[in-house]
């Protein structure tokens, strides 16, 4: 799976606008949003995220300028496939824990497509993930209410336009 290609495909289905920035970089927005997804190896992630940050921040600093609502909604994503070690699950935490400049996302081990939209939940709608039942709602009321004398039960269920 290619992570930034599936981070592009989650971003676009919520009507981001997405543009590349090299083979391991995306950038989006909306009206009160800018922001940008990198996927890096762990060693590279750690290594070079302040720098992106700040390479990001600056070339989009015109924008950043113009719009006081995105200047308070800037995102950095760091998505990799590598498995975190402990010494690199204290670094990924010390890096979302640095308020400077944007509000990070940091997620290691990415392997599926819900890897990658749980990455992105900041800033995509709600995800309803509870399974919803294709039963009779009515004969469950019924069941539910059947402590009750049947002439209650009738005048609480009887439809109000008859």
């Amino acid at each position: 799976m290619r992570i930034i290609e599936e981070a592009r495909n989650v971003l676009e289905k919520y009507h981001y606008i997405v543009s590349s920035h090299g083979e391991d970089m995306l950038q989006f927005e909306d009206e009160t949003l800018l922001g940008f997804i990198c996927e890096l190896s762990l060693e590279s992630l750690l290594g070079t995220w302040s720098r992106r940050q700040d390479d990001f921040l600056r070339s989009n600093a015109r924008t950043l300028g113009n719009s006081a609502l995105k200047a308070w909604n800037v995102y950095s994503v760091f998505l990799s496939s590598d498995i975190p070690d402990e010494a690199a699950r204290k670094s990924i935490i010390a890096i979302e824990e640095d308020f400077r400049a944007s509000r990070k996302v940091v997620l290691a081990g990415v392997q599926t497509t819900a890897d990658v939209i749980r990455a992105l939940y900041p800033f995509i709608p709600i995800q309803n993930i509870a399974a919803l039942e294709t039963s009779d709602s009515l004969l469950k009321l019924q069941g539910r209410l059947s402590t009750l004398p049947p002439a209650a039960v009738d005048v609480l269920l009887k439809d109000p336009g008859s």
